[in-house]
């Protein structure tokens, strides 16, 4: 085969690849944008954003009460799968006088578990899972455990919850969304969540939870009034 040949062969080759390439991170962005969009109408008049890794979040009101949920990709794993986790944070001032973390199956790359933020550690209570870390910090982190802890020892029983946190700001639980290929992880390390969207029913499942935690511990200021 003559040089020129071969050498526009090899163009044309190249030329194929960068635009199926770019197709494809076209597709894969539509994909990430789209993931929340089945759950739009659980909140009332949502503001939609997308985020700087392209994954979208929205913030909005549910019976009267402000939240966030939006999704964070963990990619920073070596001997398992990417993890998308859905965060759901209940934004709210509460009358509790510290702040609690409780992160499962914990792998030393958690960037965003707020345990790294908190100095206290606290032992975890009666049918939590073995692989615990809890943290907390100022002098009612334990009152506030100590308060939640039957109800979200159930929560603990799902294997996809991964963080529930409450500070005097509110309260966040993060659940596993959806994991990465792998043949796409492991051949090409690329971060591919196909498929993934969050359904009605899940977000209001764990809105639901959120506001039993809100619940309880309301309940404690009336206790500690009474």
């Amino acid at each position: 085969m003559p040089p020129e040949l071969a050498a526009l062969l090899l163009a044309a080759a190249v030329s194929i690849l960068v635009l199926f390439g770019r197709r494809e991170a076209r597709v894969a962005a539509a994909a990430r944008h789209s993931m929340l969009d089945p759950s739009l109408n659980v909140l009332e008049t949502p503001k939609v954003e997308i985020d700087p890794c392209g994954f979208p979040k929205m913030e909005g009101k549910f019976r009267g009460r402000s939240f966030r949920v939006s999704l964070v990709p963990d990619t920073l794993t070596f001997r398992r799968l990417p993890q998308l986790w859905l965060d759901v944070t209940l934004k709210r001032k509460l009358p509790v006088e510290g702040s609690v973390a409780i992160l499962v199956r914990q792998s030393g790359a958690d960037y965003f578990s707020l345990t790294d933020h908190f100095n206290e550690r606290l032992a975890p209570p009666e049918n939590f899972p073995d692989v615990c870390l809890i943290r907390g910090d100022g002098p009612g982190a334990r009152h506030v455990l100590d308060r939640i802890a039957p109800y979200v020892a159930t929560l603990l029983r799902d294997p996809h919850f991964k963080e529930i946190a409450v500070t005097p700001r509110g309260v966040r639980i993060m659940r596993q969304l959806a994991e990465g290929k792998r043949g796409a992880h492991l051949i090409l390390r690329q971060i591919v969540f196909e498929g993934a969207q969050l359904d009605p029913e899940g977000l209001e499942d764990i809105i639901a939870a959120v506001l039993e935690i809100e619940y309880l511990l309301l309940n404690v200021k009336l206790e500690s009034a009474a």
